[in-house]
């Protein structure tokens, strides 16, 4: 998988970057052009999180998380899942500084993700 797939990401306003993992956190693809340090060695803590999430909210009876957002002082990080039922089961994450159009954001992610699992399967 290559950085292509993100573009519908980057034409969003606000885009600093992005990635998707696999289940167990591995980087398939990145870019990280407009942020500063190691986005594919954060997604795997960011993937930890969100794995962590799909437990919580399980155990809850809420069923597993399918996007979730985290605020700084200055950007606006969402995650998004495949699916657990997904032939491949993948987290997304794209960074957004904190004025970037987190609503379209959340968009592409729901467009990029099951592009992503039709490429892999």
């Amino acid at each position: 998988m290559d950085e292509s797939i993100l573009e519908g990401l980057a034409s969003v306003k606000g885009y600093l970057g992005g990635a998707i993992n696999n289940y167990t956190g591995e980087c398939l693809v990145c870019d990280a052009a407009k942020l500063s340090g190691d986005l594919e060695e954060t997604s795997a803590t960011f993937n930890d999180i969100f794995r962590d999430s799909h437990a919580v909210s399980k155990n809850l009876s809420l069923g597993a998380t399918q996007i979730m957002e985290i605020h700084t002082e200055k950007a606006v990080i969402l995650m998004g899942c495949s699916g657990e039922e997904s032939r491949v089961h993948l987290h997304m994450f794209a960074v957004f500084n904190s004025d970037g159009n987190v609503a379209l954001g959340k968009m592409a992610l729901k467009k990029i993700l099951p592009k992503a699992v039709e490429m892999l399967s």
